[in-house]
């Protein structure tokens, strides 16, 4: 009952497919030219569940931080928690991050220039237009509030600078515990008035994932089900239990209090989608490898998807009218662009260029660790 690496792709699979039901009905800009049918629920329905669906944000932010927490512990354990191997770790992640973008990069400048020329303006002129070029290129547009190609990219500002706060959030942990951990990740904030910055609003799910890995959680959650667990009754009350705590969330994101509090309803949020996909899709054989197929392909999916919904074929994307059917075509359609993506990597070996560039970071860890110990 470990939450494998498999169990992980499942549960992206989930928040993909959440996050292009997000957006392709978080707001009626999208739709309303095309006469969306959106039967047999209310458009009222489907676009509070559309925001709703942002959960994958924080599913992916628990996931990142459950791996990392992982690779954190082995070092902390082993007596190899220090500024080089963390340094090295933490550049290793980045450069797999920045080598997974850089192909999309490409192909999305490659398809504007095609489709929607005028996206580029968006950069500006002169000197300007090159350095938010960069900034754009190297996944650090948000972080500096400089204008991006595409507005979905702004979580990759988010994902680099959870991989450089964790070691010290783990530290953290470890000498505080996860109570402590988790009310400063929520409370403080609050105690300095920060705005509820992306930062803000998913460090407490950070440290939830922190805790989930560290004290191997996912076990005890299967231990802790009700006795008898494998009879059909059992299953049904645990699956209503948790259907009901889901729905919960629902309610509480369109809350006064969950509108005011986003870091709390974006950390309950998560969890319960990603526990619910545990206990119960992943026992779904079918169903299981569907998501864990999306699951490997998420990075390249989340990257391209609204260029293809709303910036180049949006006439197209939206033109199959059912909204459910909607979203099925955009996520073949990205579905199938990422298998081309990666297998035009694999015929230019650029795979192993990645590999190659990762083993030299590494080398100049250990490296730059054992000098440190002369």
């Amino acid at each position: 009952m470990q939450f494998s690496k498999k169990d992980t792709n499942v549960v992206k699979g989930v928040a993909i497919i959440a996050m292009l039901f997000h957006h392709c009905y978080v707001t009626g800009v999208s739709f309303k030219a095309h006469g969306v049918s959106f039967a047999p629920f209310s458009k009222g329905t489907v676009v509070s569940l559309a925001l709703w669906s942002k959960v994958c944000v924080g599913i992916f932010v628990f996931l990142s931080a459950y791996g990392i927490t992982l690779a954190l512990k082995r070092l902390y354990d082993n007596g190899q928690f220090d500024r080089s191997n963390l340094s090295g770790m933490s550049a290793r992640r980045i450069w797999k991050i920045l080598a997974g973008f850089w192909p999309v990069f490409i192909l999305a400048v490659l398809g504007c220039t095609l489709w929607a020329p005028d996206s580029f303006e968006v950069y500006g002129q002169g000197l300007t237009r090159i350095i938010h070029v960069v900034l754009d290129f190297l996944g650090l547009a948000d972080l500096f509030g400089t204008p991006t190609l595409i507005g979905t990219w702004w979580y990759l500002s988010l994902a680099f600078v959870e991989i450089m706060l964790l070691p010290l959030l783990y530290y953290i942990y470890r000498r505080c515990g996860a109570f402590l951990t988790l009310s400063l990740s929520v409370f403080l904030p609050m105690a300095l008035s920060l705005e509820m910055s992306n930062l803000v609003r998913y460090l407490p799910v950070m440290v939830l994932g922190i805790w989930f890995a560290q004290e191997n959680l996912f076990p005890r959650i299967a231990r802790w089900r009700i006795p008898h667990t494998g009879t059909a009754a059992t299953r049904t009350v645990e699956f209503a239990l948790l259907a009901v705590l889901i729905l919960g969330t629902v309610w509480l994101k369109n809350s006064d209090f969950g509108q005011a509090h986003e870091n709390i309803t974006d950390s309950v949020t998560p969890l319960a989608v990603i526990v619910f996909t545990w206990l119960f899709l992943t026992g779904i054989p079918y169903l299981r490898e569907i998501l864990a197929v999306l699951g490997r392909y998420s990075m390249n999916i989340f990257l391209l998807h609204n260029f293809i919904r709303a910036r180049w074929f949006e006439d197209f994307s939206y033109s199959f009218r059912f909204w459910w059917l909607i979203v099925l075509v955009l996520l073949l359609d990205n579905f199938v662009l990422s298998v081309a993506i990666e297998w035009l990597k694999k015929v230019l070996r650029y795979n192993s260029f990645v590999s190659k560039i990762e083993n030299v970071i590494q080398a100049v860890t250990i490296e730059g660790n054992n000098k440190g110990k002369v």
